[in-house]
């Protein structure tokens, strides 16, 4: 049954209304619960790299664990963490009875829910399963936070911004994803719901201008929005900045520009910057392909672009930004533009733990007549964007009056 927009609110309050300190509590006996009724052992599902942090942890509370298992048919044969892969049918079969089965995936790039996993577990006889979460929170304070994943405690210090984020958002699917988003985040409920369609194009909040958009892409990687962009509009572009650091992703960026028409390529600027609080210089991992960003560690140094510097007096009217976290410091450096232009922006939110209220916060600092709106756009969290629509852009005015 769909709820209205006060009743997710109230949802949304209930779940805000734990102290840190109970949540502290909460997270070091949420393990051990779920470990009742097994032998106290563990086999994890998934040998990528939550599963060797989740291991670790393992070893840090010494519990043990039985073994490993993964669907990728290479791993068989293999030890991870010096533990046995299997493959999740043998594991199954060999310790689904008494061992507790922790799925240690989750990823931006899986083709199923958080719900569906622990589900097939259960299908191939494991009689005990949880997510990752229990555990980490448990015994994995060292590696947190992994990406938007953070301790319960930790996510409710910033108690007053999640409300205030609740009551920017007017459209029920909004506070839909906020309300599921939070269940995951401090309970560990992963509410499995399918992903929104046409990320950066969601059709049911705003619809592209029919006269062309004067866009900037930010962290445009292989032109694959940009190829979107111009599918999406028959080529209509007035103008189109595309911002990405890794060489790799480059290159390819410029093989799918050569690929449209020339009438498009005329329009399209390539920048081979990062974008930043400021101008400069920075250390890049570009080898991650998608998940290319600022890094300690980088192999590339690349230079850093503030959009108020980079674009002038350039109109723009469409902005997206997809920059694994760095979004709130590009925000920071185009304060200026957006004042000016007050265009659509579509910036991602799902990079960080605080990403989901701390970039929209900035956003209604900036944009402050705007309306805004959240997708989720992959599984579990992945993949959620941030709209913030001009009022004569957005689609639905009569259900956010």
């Amino acid at each position: 049954m769909s709820r209205t927009r006060e009743q997710l609110r109230a949802e949304i309050a209930q779940l805000l209304a734990e102290t840190p300190s109970a949540a502290l509590a909460r997270e070091t006996e949420a393990f051990t619960r779920s470990l009742e009724g097994t032998d106290g052992t563990v086999v994890l599902f998934g040998a990528g790299r939550l599963g060797r942090l989740c291991a670790r942890a393992l070893r840090r509370g010494g519990i043990p664990l039985r073994a490993i298992c993964d669907r990728n048919s290479a791993l068989g044969g293999t030890t991870v963490e010096g533990v046995p892969v299997l493959r999740p049918e043998e594991a199954a079969a060999r310790f689904g009875a008494q061992a507790l089965f922790v799925v240690a995936i989750w990823t931006g790039t899986a083709r199923e829910s958080m719900v569906e996993r622990l589900a097939w577990l259960r299908q191939l006889g494991a009689a005990h399963v949880t997510t990752y979460a229990p555990l980490v929170w448990a015994h994995g304070r060292e590696e947190t936070p992994f990406h938007a994943f953070d301790l319960p405690s930790r996510v409710l210090a910033a108690r007053g911004a999640w409300q205030e984020l609740a009551l920017s958002l007017g459209d029920v699917v909004s506070l839909e994803t906020l309300r599921d988003a939070l269940q995951q985040r401090l309970r560990a409920e992963f509410a499995g719901r399918s992903p929104a369609a046409d990320q950066y194009f969601p059709a049911d909040v705003y619809s592209l201008l029919a006269d062309g958009e004067a866009a900037v892409d930010g962290g445009a990687f292989t032109g694959d929005t940009l190829a979107e962009f111009v599918r999406r509009t028959s080529g209509r572009l007035a103008s189109y900045d595309a911002f990405e650091p890794s060489q790799a992703n480059g290159s390819k960026l410029r093989e799918t520009l050569k690929s449209l028409p020339a009438s498009v390529q005329t329009n399209v600027r390539v920048h081979a910057a990062a974008l930043a609080a400021k101008g400069g210089t920075a250390s890049f991992d570009g080898g991650a392909g998608a998940s290319a960003g600022f890094a300690s560690t980088g192999e590339e140094t690349v230079a850093t672009f503030a959009l108020d510097h980079a674009l002038g007096a350039t109109p723009v009217t469409w902005l997206k930004l997809d920059i694994e976290g760095a979004e709130w410091e590009a925000l920071a450096g185009a304060d200026h533009l957006l004042r000016r232009t007050q265009p659509l922006a579509a910036i991602c939110v799902y990079h960080g733990p605080e990403d989901l209220w701390r970039v929209p916060e900035r956003l209604r600092a900036t944009l402050p007549q705007h309306r805004f709106y959240l997708r989720q756009h992959g599984w579990d969290g992945w993949e959620t964007v941030c709209y913030a629509v001009p009022r004569g852009r957005a689609l639905d005015p009569e259900e956010l009056a």
